[in-house]
């Protein structure tokens, strides 16, 4: 893995189709929350959880254009369909990520009246309904068994009443803290990453996927895209010879769940701080999804979620550059994929095992982001 101080990002001229180059540099936080108006609020379970991801913007309450792609053949959704551009509402005050499969949906509920309680929301009938689109993930690290906890109003409340700007906690919490991602544990990541133009891009995802973040080798499949070093291997780490003893192992991590599909669903958020419509904030989406294609192989499964939504804050306005924001928004979901795997942690309760890739490769982890 060649990690880069400095990624540099092409760009295509609208005027005169020239090349642009763009140095890229992680936020302060190197966080979603590094978008002015984002905060993240989490709550974690024995073996679940919930994060939301909520949005001000120049609307006040009203919330802010959002766009919306999912890919996978078994997402577990709620309210995603007025994200459709033939729909009227243009506005959105947050997005859950919640584990507890279909069950989990009922976080939404409790992020709503806390929401609500705050001002915040669609005016309706003299009311205020806030709109909160969600994705849930099933969870695997419970080894077969249904979650003993399963996130419910109350959880949802708890998550809204705790969202935070700052560093967000990563790895075996909110709606990752059940997730498994190809032969290892899965988990919340996150990332960010600031232009010379002032545009900030950040992505938050909870990664619990059928395919795998790394190789048969173990080489994180998205590697090269690190920025600052974030995925470096510590100088005098003994990479090829654990590649080698990986391969002769007989206790192999496979990359895939050997009983197929599991409904799992992999679900991200990617705010930025330029001014979109809603339909260019469904494009910034469908461009975000190839990071999860580079960084998770296979990706949009017939038992996976792969969900991404967009949030645009609107506080840089003027004509967007889709091109820029869409590039910029693939690398930085694949980077916070990469994260979330680098900061999960093993279960090992009882007969349930669920190794990290960093207890499989310990000195890929030398160096933690």
């Amino acid at each position: 893995m060649k990690p880069n101080r400095w990624r540099n990002f092409a760009l295509l001229s609208l005027a005169g189709f020239a090349s642009v180059t763009w140095a890229q540099i992680p936020g302060h936080y190197n966080s979603i929350t590094d978008v002015p108006g984002v905060t993240v609020g989490q709550t974690t379970s024995a073996d679940s959880g919930a994060t939301v991801v909520l949005i001000g913007g120049p609307n006040g309450g009203a919330g802010v254009p959002t766009g919306f792609v999912a890919r996978g053949g078994s997402p577990g959704l709620r309210e995603t369909d007025v994200l459709n551009t033939v729909n009227r509402n243009e506005f959105v005050n947050g997005v859950v990520l919640t584990g507890g499969s279909l069950y989990g949906l009922a976080a939404t509920a409790g992020v709503m009246l806390c929401l609500e309680g705050k001002g915040l929301g669609v005016s309706s009938g003299g009311g205020i309904v806030p709109i909160v689109p969600t994705s849930a993930s099933f969870d695997r690290a419970t080894c077969g068994r249904p979650p003993a906890t399963r996130p419910d109003l109350a959880a949802g409340q708890q998550a809204c009443m705790t969202a935070a700007t700052g560093a967000v906690a990563q790895g075996n919490v909110g709606g990752g803290n059940g997730a498994v991602s190809g032969g290892v544990k899965g988990g919340i990541g996150t990332a960010s990453v600031v232009l010379p133009n002032g545009v900030i891009v950040g992505a938050l995802v909870s990664v619990n996927s059928e395919g795998a973040a790394y190789d048969e080798n173990g080489e994180l499949h998205a590697a090269s895209l690190g920025l600052d070093n974030e995925f470096e291997i510590a100088a005098g780490s003994s990479y090829i010879s654990e590649i080698a003893n990986f391969a002769g192992s007989t206790s192999r991590v496979p990359l895939n769940a050997a009983a197929g599909p599991l409904r799992t669903g992999t679900s991200a958020v990617v705010a930025t701080n330029v001014q979109l419509t809603k339909g260019q904030a469904n494009k910034v989406a469908q461009m975000a999804d190839d990071g999860m294609s580079r960084a998770i192989r296979v990706a949009h499964g017939t038992g996976d979620g792969d969900t991404v939504f967009t949030l645009a804050t609107g506080a840089v306005p003027g004509d967007a550059n889709i091109d820029q924001l869409g590039g910029a928004a693939a690398d930085v979901l694949s980077r916070a994929i990469m994260r979330a795997i680098l900061n999960a942690q093993s279960i090992h309760v009882g007969t349930c095992n669920v190794v990290s890739y960093c207890e499989q490769f310990p000195t890929h982890c030398a160096v933690k982001p």
